[in-house]
């Protein structure tokens, strides 16, 4: 299939157009889909557009599914509810900080993730492309727009952060300690692509976010939708929600300086009280009216009948309602700032400063002179139709496909500087110790938890920040390029230790910039294909797609520590190859690969095979012989890729366990690196050279086959595999031959 940038779309995609639309796994996040708000109504009709071309999981805290059925939006978009805001002391914080990252672990895996609206961003999944509608304009512009009431002795602000549809009452003691670290977290992600509602928000967000914000989608209108009645020349209307910064009361102070004129005022919100209030002491109870909840039809009657449109926002992104004005033939009276004011010209729109006199001069300008006033409004009527939802969504289609296929040609360009012909060398790395003599696998447990070497680090805890970098120095030291990352996975499912510290690994290697690449290694323990399954979907949500995932001919890599124990059970093997039909499957295993019987046993589940422990398969005169066959074996059974496994020592017999009683190879002495070089020599005489090295391991202390400094060998480890790493870089993978 032929697919060509999607910055080349057309304006509106037609059905001759569809195949050459590549399909995407798209995740969708909005905080509400609830209300009929103008980033609501962008989304939707975005939806009904996009629905039949991509797979789309739509995310949400609240969704009316009203709304959605109204605009043709099918169940084949999936619907998934997050987790709803805070009520509370501490909400506005909780919801600023906490919430997003809640959001986070419960959103899927997706190819691409579409977030709306402040605070979504904050989930920090990727590639993204974030279309904020609006920044947090409680930051910047709005900081001291708030309303101020005094509660006792103490002043509070009651603070409004869309798409919330209450206040946030706030203290002025804890104000600016808010405002100043919901600003650090809100600047502290980088979605891929910001893409902004007008030439104003894109300035607007360029100047918050100190990054260039070079697309500009506007919002959509569908001029068709809107009727014709006979005008009456004193009505006037006005549209939004009746929050502070959309100055309502300037527009009802603008009807009272006027004569015979109604404004009718269309929204909801907490306002609503206040507002009425204010027409009581003005005298215009009987001339301001105010709706709420209408239908696309009843809203296009109240429009139809009106003179003129009113708008006065503070500094509004973009502003729909004007769109729609226009299409249904109305002048605007409007303030001159905002996004909307690009769409707007002097022959259906006058835009004048924020005064309340200023509006009453144009409003009794208009009332007295219908003629113009209908001139004006088909002027408009026909701008209208250059910005159709149609053509909104389009725009919209091609900057996401655009993002989604840079990813993908980044993360091939990444996979092929993985496979560049050169036998890549990693390490076997756990990260399962707790901290301090005592903890877990620091002399915790006689059977499999006792230490006799200690770490020049001392007994540390796997999860903290700068040992996990003192790691990263060693790692790169010795010239790695990839590293095996443990996690037990039990009938109680993973081990959460190991969690963390793979987290903190990946979390790492990102901040560091780091070159090495990184796989999940899942040791089961247990025949629990539900456990299994989720921590599965875990590896799939949080880490194959993270810049350092280690990848393979294009598949993330998962490697597992095969204890044989699940050998010939094809109903769990069925199973695990539709859980991980995406991944590049290898076996470190207690065993040797059956050259002719290992599809009987594994039943073509591995892509690769290797010994997991290799001294131990043998007596050290055979060492050689049992190695090759291993390595011969895996190529027979017909697997892709070649492994060999090299280890310094091996010494169990401090392990009190029953289950090792058994085993003749319990003591392989190290013999002052003697064992090691033994190993890496065989790597040199190999006539096809591995496509992977792994070397096993680097912190497994409790069978001492740990290469990390410690109190009996120091660097030594270190040392040789930096030589070795040097020299076998310059041995390429020659194939067949």
């Amino acid at each position: 299939m032929s697919i060509r940038k999607a910055k080349k779309l057309p304006g509106q995609i037609g059905q001759e157009n569809m195949l050459d639309i590549p399909r995407m796994d798209l995740a969708i996040i909005i905080p509400f889909l609830e209300k009929y708000g103008g980033a609501e109504r962008l989304l939707i009709e975005c939806l009904s557009r996009w629905q039949d071309r991509h797979d789309i999981t739509l995310y949400s805290t609240k969704i009316n599914e009203r709304l959605l059925e109204e605009h043709g939006v099918k169940d084949i978009v999936k619907r998934t509810l997050l987790s709803s805001y805070f009520e509370g002391e501490h909400s506005m914080l909780l919801n600023a900080l906490l919430l997003p990252k809640m959001w986070q672990e419960e959103i899927g895996h997706h190819e691409l993730y579409h977030t709306h609206l402040w605070p979504t961003h904050l989930v920090d999944l990727h590639p993204m492309v974030w279309y904020p509608h609006e920044a947090l304009r409680i930051l910047h512009d709005l900081r001291f727009d708030q309303n101020v009431e005094n509660v006792g002795q103490d002043a509070s602000r009651n603070i409004h952060i869309y798409p919330k549809y209450n206040y946030d009452r706030i203290g002025d003691s804890v104000y600016e300690a808010y405002l100043s670290s919901i600003d650090t977290m809100d600047k502290a992600v980088r979605p891929e692509r910001i893409v902004a509602n007008s030439r104003y928000s894109a300035k607007y967000l360029e100047s918050v976010y100190n990054t260039s914000v070079a697309d500009v989608v506007y919002p959509g209108v569908e001029p068709e939708a809107f009727i014709e009645l006979p005008t009456d020349p004193n009505l006037f209307v006005t549209i939004g929600q009746l929050w502070p910064h959309k100055r309502i009361n300037l527009l009802i102070e603008a009807i009272a300086l006027t004569d015979d004129t109604q404004l009718i005022v269309i929204g909801a919100g907490p306002e609503k009280e206040n507002l009425q209030a204010m027409t009581r002491k003005l005298g215009v109870e009987d001339r301001v009216f105010f709706l709420s909840g209408l239908t696309n039809w009843e809203l296009s009657l109240v429009l139809a009948r009106a003179c003129a449109f009113l708008f006065a926002a503070i500094k509004e992104p973009f502003g729909i309602v004007v769109l729609e004005a226009m299409a249904a033939g109305k002048p605007i009276i409007a303030v001159d700032q905002g996004g909307y004011v690009e769409a707007c010209q002097p022959d259906y729109s006058f835009l004048i400063p924020p005064f309340p006199s200023a509006f009453a001069e144009k409003i009794t300008y208009l009332q007295r002179h219908p003629e113009i006033a209908e001139r004006m409004g088909e002027a408009g009527r026909q701008i209208a139709p250059r910005f159709t939802w149609e053509k909104t969504a389009s725009e919209l289609e091609s900057l996401l496909i655009d993002t989604w296929q840079e990813e993908q040609s980044s993360k091939a360009h990444r996979q092929a500087t993985l496979q560049d012909g050169q036998t890549l060398v990693g390490i076997q790395y756990y990260l399962w110790y707790g901290e301090g003599f005592g903890a877990s696998h620091w002399n915790d447990d006689p059977r499999h938890g006792y230490v006799a070497d200690k770490p020049l680090l001392g007994y540390y805890a796997s999860t903290k920040g700068q040992i996990i970098e003192f790691h990263f120095d060693l790692f790169e030291q010795m010239g790695l390029d990839y590293v095996a990352l443990n996690l037990h996975v039990d009938i109680t499912g993973v081990n959460g230790l190991e969690l963390m510290g793979i987290q903190h690994v990946f979390d790492i290697a990102k901040k560091r910039n780091s070159q090495l690449r990184f796989a999940i290694q899942l040791a089961p323990y247990a025949e629990s294909t539900k456990e299994l399954e989720k921590v599965i979907q875990l590896v799939q949500k949080l880490y194959v797609d993270h810049p350092n995932y280690f990848y393979l001919d294009d598949k993330p890599v998962l490697f597992w520590f095969w204890s044989t124990a699940f050998d010939g059970n094809q109903k769990l093997f069925s199973s695990l190859s539709a859980m991980t039909a995406e991944f590049a499957n290898l076996a470190m295993s207690l065993r040797l690969p059956q050259k002719d019987n290992e599809s009987n046993l594994t039943f073509d589940f591995f892509k690769g095979f290797a010994p997991f422990s290799p001294l131990e398969l043998a007596d050290k005169s055979n060492w050689e012989k049992v190695w090759n066959a291993a390595y011969q074996a895996s190529k027979r059974a017909g697997m892709t890729y070649r492994i060999a496994t090299i280890s310094p020592g091996y010494n169990d017999q401090a392990l009190d366990d029953e289950r090792r009683t058994g085993n003749p190879y319990r003591n392989i002495d190290r013999d002052n690196g003697q064992t090691y070089r033994r190993a890496i020599e065989f790597i040199r005489t190999l006539k096809l050279p591995p496509h992977l090295v792994m070397v096993s391991t680097f912190n497994e202390f409790h069978e001492n086959t740990h290469i990390e400094p410690s109190i009996m060998h120091g660097t030594q480890y270190i040392d040789m595999t930096a030589e070795f790493v040097k020299d076998i870089k310059g041995e390429s993978i020659n194939g067949e031959n």
